[in-house]
């Protein structure tokens, strides 16, 4: 065996060094990069692709064979899981709403055993929401429905929400003055007259009102709530009835007797779920759409002849009764937003193979989204996560300005996308797990005195009030965990107590400004298990394809060594103020999320020109040097297999636990 050695070995040197080899010194030599599996496209980046080919190609042929939507309410309300209900009685003057959820850690070696996490809910929109008819063709038919009526219903519930608001703030709401309804529409297909011949006048009026150009109501003070519209020309009158702004509004259980009416009038049973499931999307508009006006695209009206004449009030009970749950889920838009974006979320899959997910993912929607074809899109999305398509669904019906529209950014490059990011009290609210940190305890100290990265990322962010900076108080940026090890050394003061602890935080209640525990619509919701793609639970049969083998793929075609990096260097700059020693220079960012830049050490000379932006090779770089400095350490060989996040633990997440042969971290160096 060769002699201890500070450098690494040359092509002549035999890469073995004694197990205790000392203190390799600041900087080590450069690595080799040929020497080194690629870091965005190692075998774990193979597998996960393998897999995720396999899984969305099935979930592909399963959503086309679907020939229409069968969107129940109970589908809907298998959405409210643990979501609290919003208080009968809000002050007038509030314009957003907070409130905590309240978590217990089950693990018994621990002294942290509560935790409270505050959240605030807007009660306010900025401006009006623009309603256009949309030009495509996209759900101008629904099912086997002879009426579609998915715009009037959805105009409508949007009134019913904001009324029932107004209503527990105590103020009230009044027709607005009616402009002209347009006759020119020949870009909206003409004007068409709305028959309610069954209807009172009280109810025609408020059809009028509601369908009118502009905003057909308004609330005192000028306030506007999250579902509040402004109606550029639908197409649709109703003929013989004016409004005038004396006239009482209906109340909130009042107008949604006249969607009932309408619905059963003209037919329209089977889209009342889906208008409902769109009009809780509305207020999410705002956040996507944040640097310019909200806007919505609803599917063209179609209606004749009613068919019925319906007889008293068919008011929709079960849905009223439930309305105080549907307003917390519509007012927050992140349990929206992150509900449907679990769609894309699986269990064992780290940062830097993120993108070898996506990438047949995108390949399955791209010809769907390119073309259009939201129906399709939808129904695909639905087969891969079945609670979240009356959202997927809703928001699909409110046009290409919808959450569905950043569906292609999102899966070819990684981007941000709003309301989407990591939210433990959105995830159990729902049921619908969708980040490394829902529904997972942390394991502790594991394998060699090193712990996971993971949970290293966990522990600063249930503890971030630990701190004397507020970094971790930032939401992460991205629901992927960091990929690797981390020496129990590295770790910082603030959480190495809790190395040793298995923290697991069980939801308890909600309480609103300290008021009564609430603890949701069915106190005995639980997450529903992602999949685990490292641990193959994706086996269809066939072709030879191995529980725990990847198949031979090629990646043309498939851009995902991309959003790998883009994803990873977010995740590892939302950690750039804690970053581990022994590597040339550190991953960290000059503006969060919009530029990434390499610093360098400190007391390198100046050289007067600009930093490079960070790209994919200088975070492969870092870990190759981080690896390279453990390894040599250790007296392994520099070649190694690329690593992969492990998340799997029998007493935390029921799966078998796979032995973990390589990690990371054990390079010493000077703390930068």
């Amino acid at each position: 065996m060769s002699e201890p050695t500070d450098t690494p070995p040359t092509d002549e040197q035999s890469p073995e060094v004694l197990q205790d080899a000392p203190f390799l010194g600041w900087p080590p030599e450069p690595i080799r990069p040929d020497r080194f599996e690629p870091v965005f496209d190692g075998p774990t980046s193979q597998t996960v692709m393998s897999r995720s080919r396999r899984y969305w190609r099935k979930m592909s042929e399963l959503g086309r064979a679907s020939s229409r939507f069968d969107v129940s309410p109970l589908d809907l309300r298998a959405l409210l899981c643990r979501i609290p209900a919003l208080p009968n009685y809000i002050p007038r003057e509030a314009r957003s709403i907070a409130g905590s959820a309240h978590w217990s850690n089950t693990a018994t070696n621990c002294d942290a055993k509560t935790r409270v996490t505050p959240r605030t809910i807007s009660l306010r929109g900025t401006h009006p929401v623009v309603c256009r008819i949309s030009s495509l063709e996209t759900f101008q038919k629904w099912n086997r429905d002879t009426h579609n009526g998915l715009a009037l219903l959805i105009i409508g519930w949007a009134y019913v929400f904001g009324a029932n608001l107004a209503e527990r703030q105590g103020l009230s709401i009044n027709y607005a003055p009616q402009e002209e309804t347009s006759r020119d529409g020949a870009g909206q297909g003409g004007n068409h007259m709305l028959d309610l011949r069954y209807a009172t006048m009280e109810e025609r009026r408020w059809w009028k009102a509601v369908l009118a150009n502009g905003r057909g109501w308004k609330v005192e003070g000028g306030v506007v709530l999250p579902w509040t519209i402004s109606i550029e020309n639908i197409g649709v009158d109703v003929p013989d009835v004016a409004v005038r702004m004396t006239d009482m509004p209906p109340s909130s259980w009042q107008a949604a007797s006249y969607i009932g009416r309408l619905s059963l009038a003209y037919g329209l049973w089977g889209q009342l779920t889906a208008s409902l499931a769109a009009a809780l999307c509305i207020p999410l508009q705002y956040t996507i759409m944040s640097h310019w006006a909200p806007e919505i695209d609803l599917p063209k009206p179609s209606l004749g002849v009613p068919r019925f004449h319906p007889r008293g009030d068919p008011c929709l009970l079960k849905e009223l009764k439930l309305i105080d749950y549907y307003m917390t889920l519509s007012l927050d838009p992140s349990t929206i937003g992150c509900a449907m974006w679990s769609s894309f979320w699986t269990e064992g899959v780290p940062c830097n193979s993120a993108g070898a997910w996506f990438g047949p993912i995108a390949d399955v929607l791209r010809p769907h989204l390119e073309a259009n074809e939201h129906k399709t899109v939808v129904k695909i999305l639905s087969k891969a996560s079945p609670r979240a398509e009356p959202l997927w669904l809703g928001s699909a019906l409110l046009g290409p300005s919808s959450l569905i529209g950043r569906i292609e950014t999102y899966l070819d490059r990684g981007r941000f996308v709003p309301c989407t990011g990591p939210d433990p009290t959105a995830a159990v609210w729902t049921g619908l797990p969708h980040s490394f940190l829902d529904g997972y305890c942390t394991r502790g100290i594991t394998h060699k005195y090193t712990v996971s990265r993971a949970d290293v990322w966990r522990l600063r962010r249930e503890n971030a009030h630990q701190y004397k900076t507020r970094d971790f108080e930032q939401p992460l940026p991205h629901s992927w965990p960091p990929f690797g090890r981390m020496r129990e050394e590295d770790v910082e003061l603030e959480i190495r107590e809790h190395l040793t602890c298995n923290h697991r935080w069980k939801y308890l209640f909600w309480t609103w400004a300290g008021e009564l525990e609430d603890v949701g619509f069915s106190h005995c919701g639980r997450l529903l298990r992602p999949l685990n793609i490292m641990m193959g639970q994706l086996d269809f049969g066939g072709d030879g394809w191995s529980q725990y083998g990847a198949l031979n793929v090629t990646n043309q075609g498939l851009n995902h060594i991309e959003a790998s990096d883009n994803l990873t260097s977010a995740m590892f700059s939302w950690a750039r103020s804690q970053v581990e020693s022994g590597f040339f220079e550190t991953v960290v960012p000059i503006r969060p999320l919009i530029g990434m830049r390499l610093v360098r050490r400190h007391n390198r000379p100046k050289t007067g020109e600009p930093h490079d932006p960070i790209i994919r090779e200088n975070v492969a770089k870092w870990v190759r040097q981080v690896g390279a400095s453990a390894k040599l350490a250790r007296g392994e060989p520099l070649l190694s297999e690329d690593e992969s996040t492990d998340e799997s633990d029998p007493e935390c997440n029921g799966y078998e636990e796979e032995e973990e042969e390589n990690y990371e971290g054990k390079g010493k160096g000077k703390a930068l």
